[in-house]
């Protein structure tokens, strides 16, 4: 799936084996994980080597929060319908923080 606002490509995962594995022990790539309904969705860093964006998004698909997570040491939640999981990077941080909506 193409994230086009940012013009990233992020594998869509809808089931519970991928939403539950995540990134964890894998190589940066971009996730978007899609859910029903909206809900809290939270996420940890154990087992993630490397830093991520995560960008919690809503029904219309405007963004609700915007947070930096750092491997093994990160946890967050917060309530949305999709949420976007990015490798690190400083020009996509900045990109992704003046934005409000996303498209996909």
């Amino acid at each position: 799936m193409i994230i086009k606002t940012l013009g990233i490509k992020a594998q869509k995962i809808t089931s519970i084996a991928g939403m539950a594995r995540g990134l964890m022990f894998s190589k940066k790539k971009s996730l978007l994980f899609s859910f029903k309904k909206e809900q809290n969705i939270g996420i940890h860093m154990l087992f993630v080597f490397f830093p991520i964006i995560a960008v919690w998004i809503d029904k219309n698909k405007k963004i609700k929060k915007v947070k930096v997570m750092r491997p093994f040491i990160s946890l967050h939640e917060e309530k949305a319908n999709y949420l976007l999981e990015i490798p690190y990077s400083k020009k996509l941080l900045l990109r992704v923080r003046k934005l409000r909506t996303i498209k996909f």
